[in-house]
């Protein structure tokens, strides 16, 4: 009895040693006589690269210490007034086509004004200030004639509108009395560079055509800025007596003036 209970743990040890490999057998995706693989690595997350921002091409720095002031104050009750016709047609054009002698003629279809500068020396024109546009005229749909058309020979009219779509009314210009006239500011004031400078303050039209052209302007020449100093233009826009005035003057022998 001895023997035996001294011979039970060198049992137990070879089934102890088969249970285990067992186990190890039985892991998933490891097969006998192979390492486990690594464990996978994540790769660090990557960043975009940081670059610095690239400065404007047109933009310039400019020193403060160099800069001079330019200031235009104007007189007169400083009102811009435009009519519906201010594009003149010859007398055979108003004769044509028919529908502009049963209503007004229009030709202004808005207006606006800028202040600029050229400073000698260099190319283009800087525009300091530019309102935006002032609309004078919208479209209205002709309202349909309740009449029964009567054949009848067809006319010159008839002729040219042939080509537009069915349905497709010709729409008409209104007029819009309140934006006839606006009211500028007493005063702009713009820092500028040192420098001499032509000084141009102009109003200008949108035609029926989209385009647009010169009204009435009036410009200075060879105006001195300074740095540290304020240089002063005098200016008029009036519409008192029912007749447009745009003035730019300076004081004598800083500047040259002149209209267009």
């Amino acid at each position: 009895m001895s023997i035996r209970a001294a011979q039970r743990p060198y049992r137990i040890v070879p089934v102890l040693i088969g249970l285990l490999t067992l186990l190890l057998s039985a892991r998933p995706g490891i097969a006998d006589g192979q390492e486990p693989p690594p464990a996978e690595e994540k790769a660090p997350a990557r960043t975009a690269p940081q670059t610095a921002p690239a400065a404007s091409p047109a933009a310039e720095p400019v020193d403060p210490s160099k800069q001079g002031t330019l200031t235009l104050k104007l007189d007169g009750n400083r009102q811009f007034c435009v009519v519906q016709n201010e594009l003149e047609f010859s007398d055979a054009a108003r004769q044509k086509p028919r529908q502009q002698r049963n209503s007004p003629l229009i030709t202004t279809m808005g207006y606006k004004y800028q202040i600029s500068v050229s400073r000698r020396g260099t190319s283009g024109v800087t525009k300091l200030f530019e309102s935006p546009t002032i609309r004078t005229t919208y479209y209205e749909k002709p309202k349909p004639t309740e009449t029964t058309p009567q054949p009848r020979l067809p006319t010159e009219k008839d002729k040219k509108e042939a080509g537009r779509p069915f349905g497709a009314a010709k729409k008409i210009p209104r007029w819009i009395p309140d934006s006839a006239c606006t009211t500028l500011k007493p005063e702009y004031s713009f820092p500028l560079l040192e420098g001499r400078y032509d000084v141009y303050l102009g109003f200008d039209l949108l035609t029926p055509n989209g385009h647009w052209v010169p009204l009435q302007s009036d410009f200075i020449v060879d105006l001195t800025i300074e740095k540290g100093k304020e240089a002063k233009v005098q200016g008029k826009v009036d519409y008192s007596a029912g007749e447009r005035v745009v003035t730019l003057g300076v004081p004598a022998k800083k500047a040259s003036s002149g209209s267009r």
